[in-house]
Protein backbone atom coordinates (compact mmCIF):
# COMPACT_ATOMS: atom_id res chain seq x y z
CA UNK A 1 0.00 0.00 0.00
CA UNK A 2 2.82 2.59 -0.44
CA UNK A 3 6.65 3.14 -0.76
CA UNK A 4 9.65 4.83 0.37
CA UNK A 5 8.20 8.23 -1.62
CA UNK A 6 4.35 7.79 -0.86
CA UNK A 7 1.57 6.36 1.01
CA UNK A 8 -2.23 5.13 -0.22
CA UNK A 9 -4.76 3.69 1.22
CA UNK A 10 -8.46 2.88 0.26
CA UNK A 11 -10.95 2.88 2.43
CA UNK A 12 -15.23 1.81 2.05
CA UNK A 13 -17.18 5.43 1.35
CA UNK A 14 -20.50 5.37 1.54
CA UNK A 15 -20.93 4.87 -2.36
CA UNK A 16 -17.59 3.60 -3.39
CA UNK A 17 -14.20 3.45 -2.03
CA UNK A 18 -12.15 5.83 -0.87
CA UNK A 19 -8.57 6.64 -1.55
CA UNK A 20 -6.50 8.34 0.73
CA UNK A 21 -2.63 9.52 -0.61
CA UNK A 22 0.33 11.17 0.77
CA UNK A 23 4.01 11.97 0.02
CA UNK A 24 4.03 12.90 -3.76
CA UNK A 25 6.30 15.79 -3.01
CA UNK A 26 8.74 15.82 -5.88
CA UNK A 27 7.09 13.41 -8.55
CA UNK A 28 6.76 14.44 -12.04
CA UNK A 29 3.20 14.41 -12.68
CA UNK A 30 1.55 12.72 -9.89
CA UNK A 31 -1.60 13.17 -11.46
CA UNK A 32 -1.14 10.25 -13.83
CA UNK A 33 0.04 8.53 -10.56
CA UNK A 34 -3.19 8.69 -8.93
CA UNK A 35 -4.78 8.39 -12.53
CA UNK A 36 -3.25 4.88 -12.37
CA UNK A 37 -3.67 3.82 -9.01
CA UNK A 38 -7.67 4.96 -10.05
CA UNK A 39 -7.94 2.85 -12.95
CA UNK A 40 -6.74 -0.28 -11.41
CA UNK A 41 -9.91 -0.61 -8.92
CA UNK A 42 -11.80 0.75 -11.96
CA UNK A 43 -10.78 -2.21 -13.95
CA UNK A 44 -12.29 -4.41 -10.90
CA UNK A 45 -15.38 -2.41 -11.24
CA UNK A 46 -14.97 -0.58 -8.44
CA UNK A 47 -16.43 3.00 -8.01
CA UNK A 48 -13.91 5.68 -5.81
CA UNK A 49 -15.54 9.09 -5.88
CA UNK A 50 -14.10 10.00 -2.49
CA UNK A 51 -10.14 11.31 -2.77
CA UNK A 52 -8.50 12.47 0.31
CA UNK A 53 -4.78 14.56 -0.13
CA UNK A 54 -2.92 14.73 3.09
CA UNK A 55 -0.72 18.01 3.37
CA UNK A 56 1.64 17.01 5.78
CA UNK A 57 4.47 19.61 5.15
CA UNK A 58 4.32 23.02 3.16
CA UNK A 59 6.14 21.41 0.71
CA UNK A 60 3.16 19.45 -0.39
CA UNK A 61 0.73 21.62 -1.56
CA UNK A 62 2.28 21.80 -5.27
CA UNK A 63 1.40 18.31 -5.87
CA UNK A 64 -1.85 18.31 -3.85
CA UNK A 65 -3.08 21.63 -6.33
CA UNK A 66 -1.79 19.67 -9.30
CA UNK A 67 -3.85 16.53 -8.26
CA UNK A 68 -6.83 18.23 -6.57
CA UNK A 69 -7.38 20.65 -9.97
CA UNK A 70 -7.34 16.75 -12.06
CA UNK A 71 -9.40 15.48 -9.89
CA UNK A 72 -12.12 18.19 -10.09
CA UNK A 73 -12.21 17.73 -13.22
CA UNK A 74 -13.03 14.17 -13.78
CA UNK A 75 -15.82 14.61 -10.75
CA UNK A 76 -14.32 13.48 -8.18
CA UNK A 77 -15.45 14.96 -4.42
CA UNK A 78 -11.79 16.39 -2.93
CA UNK A 79 -11.05 15.92 0.81
CA UNK A 80 -7.65 17.83 1.99
CA UNK A 81 -6.27 16.73 5.08
CA UNK A 82 -3.75 19.33 6.32
CA UNK A 83 -1.16 19.95 8.91
CA UNK A 84 -0.38 23.20 7.42
CA UNK A 85 -2.09 26.37 6.56
CA UNK A 86 -3.13 26.16 2.39
CA UNK A 87 -1.90 28.86 0.33
CA UNK A 88 -4.35 30.59 -2.08
CA UNK A 89 -4.17 29.05 -4.69
CA UNK A 90 -5.06 25.10 -3.30
CA UNK A 91 -7.94 26.82 -1.58
CA UNK A 92 -9.66 28.13 -5.29
CA UNK A 93 -9.26 25.16 -6.44
CA UNK A 94 -11.28 23.16 -3.36
CA UNK A 95 -13.69 25.97 -3.75
CA UNK A 96 -14.12 26.01 -7.12
CA UNK A 97 -15.10 22.19 -7.04
CA UNK A 98 -17.43 22.73 -3.92
CA UNK A 99 -19.33 25.42 -6.47
CA UNK A 100 -19.39 23.10 -9.04
CA UNK A 101 -21.21 20.36 -7.52
CA UNK A 102 -18.15 17.97 -7.22
CA UNK A 103 -18.16 18.71 -3.76
CA UNK A 104 -14.81 19.36 -1.50
CA UNK A 105 -13.62 20.06 2.35
CA UNK A 106 -11.10 20.78 4.48
CA UNK A 107 -9.74 18.32 7.20
CA UNK A 108 -7.54 19.91 9.42
CA UNK A 109 -5.03 17.93 11.61
CA UNK A 110 -5.40 18.64 15.10
CA UNK A 111 -3.49 16.72 17.85
CA UNK A 112 -2.78 19.25 20.74
CA UNK A 113 -3.41 22.68 21.93
CA UNK A 114 0.03 23.52 22.76
CA UNK A 115 2.67 23.58 19.90
CA UNK A 116 5.26 21.83 21.27
CA UNK A 117 3.25 18.45 21.78
CA UNK A 118 1.52 18.68 18.69
CA UNK A 119 4.52 18.65 16.48
CA UNK A 120 5.75 15.88 18.40
CA UNK A 121 2.72 13.98 17.43
CA UNK A 122 2.09 15.18 14.01
CA UNK A 123 5.65 15.86 12.81
CA UNK A 124 7.74 19.31 13.10
CA UNK A 125 6.31 20.63 9.92
CA UNK A 126 3.29 20.69 11.70
CA UNK A 127 1.49 24.20 12.23
CA UNK A 128 0.14 25.32 15.36
CA UNK A 129 -2.91 24.67 15.85
CA UNK A 130 -4.39 28.28 16.47
CA UNK A 131 -2.68 29.05 12.70
CA UNK A 132 -4.93 26.50 11.12
CA UNK A 133 -8.27 27.29 13.42
CA UNK A 134 -7.76 31.05 12.10
CA UNK A 135 -7.87 29.58 8.43
CA UNK A 136 -11.08 27.58 9.57
CA UNK A 137 -13.35 30.91 9.91
CA UNK A 138 -12.18 31.71 6.11
CA UNK A 139 -12.46 29.21 5.10
CA UNK A 140 -15.87 29.00 6.36
CA UNK A 141 -16.60 32.52 4.75
CA UNK A 142 -16.03 30.96 1.37
CA UNK A 143 -18.70 28.30 2.18
CA UNK A 144 -16.21 25.38 1.96
CA UNK A 145 -16.91 23.03 4.66
CA UNK A 146 -14.11 22.23 7.10
CA UNK A 147 -13.96 19.08 9.18
CA UNK A 148 -11.60 19.05 12.97
CA UNK A 149 -9.63 15.80 12.30
CA UNK A 150 -8.67 15.46 15.92
CA UNK A 151 -6.11 12.78 15.99
CA UNK A 152 -3.41 10.86 17.21
CA UNK A 153 -5.56 10.36 20.73
CA UNK A 154 -3.45 8.95 22.93
CA UNK A 155 -4.25 7.95 26.75
CA UNK A 156 -2.31 9.82 29.06
CA UNK A 157 -1.51 12.88 26.81
CA UNK A 158 -5.78 13.68 26.13
CA UNK A 159 -7.34 11.81 28.21
CA UNK A 160 -5.15 13.37 31.40
CA UNK A 161 -5.29 16.69 32.53
CA UNK A 162 -1.57 18.37 32.03
CA UNK A 163 0.40 19.95 35.02
CA UNK A 164 -0.27 23.35 33.20
CA UNK A 165 -3.82 23.21 32.89
CA UNK A 166 -7.10 24.03 34.67
CA UNK A 167 -9.46 21.67 33.28
CA UNK A 168 -10.67 18.86 35.44
CA UNK A 169 -11.86 16.83 32.05
CA UNK A 170 -8.59 16.21 30.49
CA UNK A 171 -6.34 17.00 27.95
CA UNK A 172 -8.41 17.37 24.96
CA UNK A 173 -11.54 19.15 26.38
CA UNK A 174 -8.56 22.50 25.57
CA UNK A 175 -8.10 21.61 22.37
CA UNK A 176 -12.09 21.37 21.55
CA UNK A 177 -12.65 24.94 22.93
CA UNK A 178 -10.70 26.22 20.91
CA UNK A 179 -12.07 24.29 17.71
CA UNK A 180 -15.89 25.38 19.02
CA UNK A 181 -14.50 29.10 19.76
CA UNK A 182 -12.98 29.02 15.66
CA UNK A 183 -16.70 28.12 14.82
CA UNK A 184 -15.64 24.81 13.60
CA UNK A 185 -18.98 22.41 13.96
CA UNK A 186 -17.80 19.06 12.87
CA UNK A 187 -15.26 16.85 14.74
CA UNK A 188 -13.86 13.35 13.63
CA UNK A 189 -11.69 11.71 16.48
CA UNK A 190 -8.71 8.72 15.56
CA UNK A 191 -6.69 6.72 18.32
CA UNK A 192 -3.36 6.59 17.19
CA UNK A 193 -0.46 4.55 17.60
CA UNK A 194 2.59 5.50 19.39
CA UNK A 195 5.69 5.25 16.70
CA UNK A 196 9.42 5.56 17.85
CA UNK A 197 9.52 8.91 16.62
CA UNK A 198 6.45 10.31 18.51
CA UNK A 199 8.19 8.51 21.65
CA UNK A 200 10.80 10.25 21.75
CA UNK A 201 9.62 13.72 20.54
CA UNK A 202 6.81 13.29 23.99
CA UNK A 203 9.64 12.38 26.12
CA UNK A 204 12.08 15.45 25.02
CA UNK A 205 8.61 17.90 25.45
CA UNK A 206 7.82 16.25 29.28
CA UNK A 207 8.47 19.38 30.26
CA UNK A 208 4.66 20.43 28.70
CA UNK A 209 3.36 17.17 30.00
CA UNK A 210 2.65 15.63 33.80
CA UNK A 211 4.84 12.77 34.76
CA UNK A 212 1.95 10.76 35.43
CA UNK A 213 0.46 11.30 32.01
CA UNK A 214 3.55 10.54 30.27
CA UNK A 215 3.85 7.23 32.70
CA UNK A 216 0.35 6.00 31.39
CA UNK A 217 1.19 6.87 28.06
CA UNK A 218 4.05 3.81 28.24
CA UNK A 219 1.49 1.76 30.73
CA UNK A 220 -1.35 2.26 27.55
CA UNK A 221 1.34 0.80 24.72
CA UNK A 222 3.93 -1.13 27.01
CA UNK A 223 6.81 1.16 27.35
CA UNK A 224 9.14 1.09 30.11
CA UNK A 225 8.77 3.28 32.38
CA UNK A 226 12.56 4.43 32.42
CA UNK A 227 12.13 5.05 28.80
CA UNK A 228 8.86 7.66 29.91
CA UNK A 229 10.87 9.42 32.33
CA UNK A 230 14.09 9.72 29.89
CA UNK A 231 16.17 7.16 31.57
CA UNK A 232 16.39 5.01 29.06
CA UNK A 233 16.90 3.90 24.87
CA UNK A 234 13.62 4.15 23.03
CA UNK A 235 12.05 0.96 21.34
CA UNK A 236 11.99 1.03 17.80
CA UNK A 237 8.70 0.32 16.46
CA UNK A 238 5.12 0.87 16.35
CA UNK A 239 3.18 0.31 19.72
CA UNK A 240 -0.73 -0.14 19.57
CA UNK A 241 -3.57 -0.15 22.22
CA UNK A 242 -5.16 -3.05 22.87
CA UNK A 243 -8.27 -3.01 21.10
CA UNK A 244 -10.97 -2.70 24.10
CA UNK A 245 -8.27 -0.11 25.60
CA UNK A 246 -8.66 2.08 22.35
CA UNK A 247 -12.52 1.37 22.02
CA UNK A 248 -13.35 3.06 25.87
CA UNK A 249 -10.62 5.61 25.13
CA UNK A 250 -12.45 6.95 21.59
CA UNK A 251 -16.13 6.17 23.11
CA UNK A 252 -14.83 8.64 25.83
CA UNK A 253 -13.17 11.37 24.41
CA UNK A 254 -16.37 11.74 22.04
CA UNK A 255 -18.76 12.06 24.70
CA UNK A 256 -16.36 15.36 25.78
CA UNK A 257 -17.05 16.42 22.21
CA UNK A 258 -20.64 15.97 22.29
CA UNK A 259 -21.16 17.45 25.83
CA UNK A 260 -19.26 20.74 24.11
CA UNK A 261 -21.67 20.24 21.35
CA UNK A 262 -19.74 19.55 18.60
CA UNK A 263 -20.67 17.06 15.87
CA UNK A 264 -19.56 13.66 14.90
CA UNK A 265 -19.04 12.32 11.61
CA UNK A 266 -22.64 10.98 11.06
CA UNK A 267 -22.55 8.86 7.66
CA UNK A 268 -20.54 6.18 8.78
CA UNK A 269 -17.37 6.39 6.55
CA UNK A 270 -14.38 8.98 6.89
CA UNK A 271 -15.34 10.84 3.87
CA UNK A 272 -18.35 13.34 5.54
CA UNK A 273 -20.55 12.19 2.62
CA UNK A 274 -23.54 14.32 4.27
CA UNK A 275 -21.47 17.44 4.14
CA UNK A 276 -20.99 17.19 0.20
CA UNK A 277 -23.00 19.85 -1.56
CA UNK A 278 -26.72 18.66 -2.58
CA UNK A 279 -27.52 19.49 -6.19
CA UNK A 280 -26.55 18.44 -9.38
CA UNK A 281 -23.14 19.10 -10.71
CA UNK A 282 -22.44 21.24 -13.23
CA UNK A 283 -19.47 22.51 -15.35
CA UNK A 284 -18.23 19.22 -16.22
CA UNK A 285 -18.10 17.76 -12.32
CA UNK A 286 -19.92 14.51 -13.27
CA UNK A 287 -17.89 11.61 -12.08
CA UNK A 288 -16.22 10.54 -15.31
CA UNK A 289 -14.28 7.33 -15.30
CA UNK A 290 -10.31 6.94 -15.66
CA UNK A 291 -9.96 3.98 -17.84
CA UNK A 292 -9.65 5.00 -21.57
CA UNK A 293 -7.12 7.24 -23.36
CA UNK A 294 -7.48 10.02 -20.39
CA UNK A 295 -5.58 7.23 -17.99
CA UNK A 296 -3.15 6.40 -21.60
CA UNK A 297 -2.73 9.74 -22.31
CA UNK A 298 -1.53 10.89 -18.24
CA UNK A 299 0.88 7.55 -18.40
CA UNK A 300 3.00 8.66 -21.95
CA UNK A 301 3.14 12.44 -20.82
CA UNK A 302 4.58 10.54 -17.30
Amino acid sequence: MGSAHYVKTIRRACEGQHLSVAGLAGVPRPEALVAEWLAEREARGTRIPVVSLLARTRADSGWIEAVAEWLRLRGRRLIVRTRVVLPRSLVSVLVAAHERGAGALVELELAHHRPAVARALLGSGADAAAALLLQAQHLETLDLPVVAHLAPLMPGIHDHLDHLGSDRQGGLVPLLRHVQAADVRRVALEVGELHAEQLEALVDQSRELSATGLLELGRAYGVDPLVMLGDGPVPAGVHRLKPRRARALAHGLEGLARDLGLELTRCGCAAHCDLARSGPPRDGARYEPVLGRDLFAGLEAS
